[in-house]
């Protein structure tokens, strides 16, 4: 299955068990059609009903089945009952059966042919819906919803014998509307006082058993999505070209975990622990997809019968970013990038191994890299007309401007930081040959690094000869400010001449 069609069914799935929810009145009837609005998402004919009936402000649907197959993945799904009740208030309840059984099997070209079977079930879920025909807000509540996959096979041999995700006092709003131009809104914010999260793999051809389980705290999840009107008949790739677009994220108070894996008969043990929580958010259209990560504080310890002692890792941060355009433009475009692992430490027994004589300050490890800028494409990167045109460029794009919003570097005692810019004058191509010319500068603050190279030396990891040459280095591009205190400033003036602390070096 491509990552468009997970898109595309996923958005499918959560509609049918969301359905579209406003303020007026609105009948059973009405939010009914909605519910078959949003099903016809896979197309006409793989949505079928048993019967149904209305009688007295009271709309029943039994037998609700969808099976869709495009030849490399088929879905099926069946929901024996369905039930809108009008409340007299211009609001309508829906309830619907404790567990929706599904099947999906996947034939790839290449590898396994795979079968996933399960059920989405749920204990003392509430409905309700209000508004209006164009635009219903649905009220959602349950003691637990969960997705549990009662087992995955791969030709036939099973391979995971359990997964669980289970909400547990789950509340949120959902909205669902027809926009003028013709697409389809699902619009909800949800969340859930924890999250319990179960794994059991057994893997016979590779000798692997695996069990995990967690829980996740407080965890909250909204999204957007845009669906074009006629998303059953667009091929996959073609989704976001013709509308699809994708916003959303989550964030949680805290996450426990612990995991236990025996391959070729040696065991592995550990937890996971998320103590402050984290967050992440996701967009993407047809001209620009952005990813962020964050949480804070990790902490992860092994053992095992291969291990000479326990593993323990910790991470202060840890946070991942991305952004990057998509679509043709002749207007640069923003783009970042961002790594930050803050905080890394390691138990004593991992130092002593690598220093066994204490030589190094055994303080947290950081890494950080924060840029921005903008660019342009020369081609529509999901438009698969243009793939072959895209491939044959010697460049897709032209880069316009890079800002190095944040740079660290701390370890042994030692730190690097830094921050600048450049632009790019694409219209110069002489100045650097083959290369637009820059402009601008960087600014660095160097610590400890003298020290960090003596004590290298001190325990033969690197021999004096090779220490020299870093030491030059930094005589001839740094600046003394202090006792083994360095910076250093680095520019390319608009003649493309670089220089360093104001003198010139080429």
């Amino acid at each position: 299955m491509t990552a468009f069609q997970h898109i595309r069914s996923g958005v499918c799935i959560a509609a049918l068990f969301t359905g579209t929810a406003a303020m007026a009145d609105v009948t059973a009837q009405q939010v009914w059609d909605d519910w078959q609005a949003n099903l016809g998402l896979y197309g006409n004919d793989s949505v079928t009903v048993g019967s149904q009936s209305l009688v007295g402000g009271v709309l029943t649907v039994t037998d609700l089945a969808i099976n869709s197959d495009d030849g490399s993945t088929a879905l099926s799904a069946t929901l024996a009952s369905l039930v809108f009740t009008e409340n007299g208030d211009g609001t309508v309840s829906v309830t619907m059966s404790d567990e929706y059984p599904f099947t999906a099997t996947t034939t790839p070209e290449f590898g396994p042919a795979q079968e996933i079977t399960g059920a989405l079930r749920s204990t003392g879920m509430a409905i309700t819906v209000e508004g209006t025909p164009e635009e219903m807000f649905y009220a959602i509540s349950a003691d637990r919803y969960a997705v549990h996959v009662d087992n995955v096979s791969e030709d036939g041999t099973v391979i995971v014998n359990d997964m669980l995700f289970a909400f547990n006092d789950l509340m949120g709003q959902y909205r669902t509307a027809t926009r003028d131009d013709g697409k389809r809104l699902v619009e909800y914010n949800v969340g859930s006082g924890s999250l319990d999260v179960l794994l059991d793999v057994d893997n016979p051809d590779e000798d692997t058993v695996l069990t995990l389980s967690g829980k996740i705290e407080g965890l909250r999840t909204n999204a957007i999505v845009v669906m074009p009107a006629d998303a059953a008949v667009i091929e996959p790739e073609q989704m976001f070209a013709a509308g699809l677009e994708i916003a959303g994220g989550y964030d949680y108070e805290a996450a426990n975990y612990m995991f236990s894996m025996t391959q070729f008969g040696d065991t592995t043990n550990g937890t996971a622990s998320v103590p402050s929580g984290g967050e992440l958010t996701v967009s993407m259209d047809a001209d620009q997809v952005g990813f962020d990560s964050k949480v804070n504080g990790v902490e992860v310890n092994v053992s095992g019968d291969m291990m000479p002692f326990p593993i323990t890792v910790s991470l202060a941060e840890y946070g991942f970013g991305i952004l990057m355009p998509l679509s043709k433009s002749d207007t640069p475009e923003d783009f970042a990038a961002l790594v930050n692992l803050s905080g890394l430490s390691v138990n004593d027994e991992i130092w002593s191994m690598l220093d066994p004589g204490a030589v190094l300050p055994r303080d947290p490890i950081t890494a950080i890299i924060d840029l921005s800028g903008k660019a342009r494409l020369f081609y529509d990167i999901l438009d698969p007309a243009q793939a072959d045109a895209m491939a044959m460029a010697d460049v897709p794009g032209a880069l316009d401007a890079i800002t190095l919003n944040a740079f660290a570097l701390e370890a042994g005692g030692a730190s690097i930081t830094g921050e600048g810019g450049f632009t790019l004058d694409n219209t110069d191509m002489t100045t650097i040959p083959g290369f637009p010319r820059p402009q601008g500068e960087v600014n660095l603050a160097i610590n400890g690094l003298n020290g960090l190279l003596d004590k290298l030396v001190q325990m033969g990891l690197l021999p004096e000869d090779q220490a020299m040459m870093p030491r030059m280095m930094m005589g001839m591009f740094a600046t003394t400010v202090g006792p083994d205190q360095l910076t250093s400033k680095i520019e390319i003036n608009a003649e493309g001449h670089i220089l360093a602390n104001g003198q010139r070096i080429q």
